[in-house]
């Protein structure tokens, strides 16, 4: 009896773990289309770091938050919160100037 008990028990934990791992991940969609900043500075919190329709940031986000907005369309905000679009920011050494240059 003990022994039924104890594996009808381990078959329920283990169809629970699966079930708890097969559920769809909770975050944002990054996006890592944009390489381009219209002038390197860092932004002010919640401003706007990337206006809708183009094709360049307005400035950098502050370490640990995100450039995100609610769709692909929208103005994106400097956010600490990683749900949303996520507008993946490079380094300003990595982006390129409003030339073309590096």
């Amino acid at each position: 009896m003990a022994a039924n008990v104890i594996t009808t028990v381990a078959v329920w934990v283990v169809v629970v773990a699966g079930l708890v791992t097969s559920l769809p991940q909770r975050g944002g969609y990054q996006d890592y289309t944009i390489k381009r900043y219209t002038n390197e500075r860092v932004c002010w919190w919640n401003e706007i770091c990337k206006e809708e329709f183009v094709n360049e940031f307005r400035c950098k986000c502050p370490h640990y938050t995100y450039c995100r907005s609610p769709g692909r369309y929208y103005n994106a905000y400097c956010s600490v919160m990683a749900s949303g679009y996520i507008w993946m920011q490079p380094r300003f050494t990595e982006s390129y100037n409003s030339f073309g240059k590096k």
